[in-house]
């Protein structure tokens, strides 16, 4: 998976909504016609801080640092999948090989051994995780979801990482004569 695959963050870490802006400006209206100059000065003081404190929030670099491993871990799984990918319909003489005569039973996905199927189910869903975490990613997301993402995100990494282990090492026990 190359580097443009996820989306980068702004220096400041995750999106700022315009709601809370919207409804501290809207605050701020209703004080400034209560106080009259009074509430301008107010509402005006009010929304500069209310800017300043949603725009340059201090977990910026935090958040950065945790969607770079995310990143890094989504790597990990993107790895495993071309190495399947690869093995399954490469055309050089090593895939072709490897898929006819050597682990002819991680190439069918109705192989009907535990380790072959968990691989399959493994690289299934791993898939369809890669394939929604850019959209995950570029949401507002807070510090403890990102980690519990990173935490995931590692989870499926190692366990997908390990099913394509002991997929590989069962298909080359079962040989060619599989069923």
């Amino acid at each position: 998976m190359d580097d443009d695959a996820l989306p980068e963050r702004t220096g400041s870490g995750s999106p700022v909504s315009p709601w809370p802006l919207v409804a501290t400006g809207l605050l701020c209206m209703v004080l400034t016609a209560w106080l009259k100059l009074e509430g301008i000065i107010l509402g005006a003081l009010i929304m500069s801080m209310a800017y300043f404190v949603l725009r340059h929030r201090p977990d910026g670099a935090e958040a950065e640092s945790l969607a770079t491993s995310i990143r890094l871990s989504a790597e990990d799984i993107s790895d495993v999948i071309d190495e399947f990918e690869r093995f399954r319909s490469g055309t050089d003489p090593d895939s072709v090989t490897d898929r006819s005569q050597k682990r002819p039973a991680l190439a069918d996905p109705d192989c009907a051994h535990p380790d072959i199927e968990t691989f399959y189910f493994e690289y299934g869903t791993a898939c369809r995780f890669i394939g929604r975490l850019d959209e995950r990613l570029t949401g507002d997301l807070s510090i403890p979801q990102l980690e519990t993402l990173l935490g995931v995100t590692d989870r499926r990494a190692l366990d997908l990482r390990d099913a394509w282990a002991r997929a590989r090492r069962t298909a080359l026990r079962l040989g060619v004569d599989y069923d």
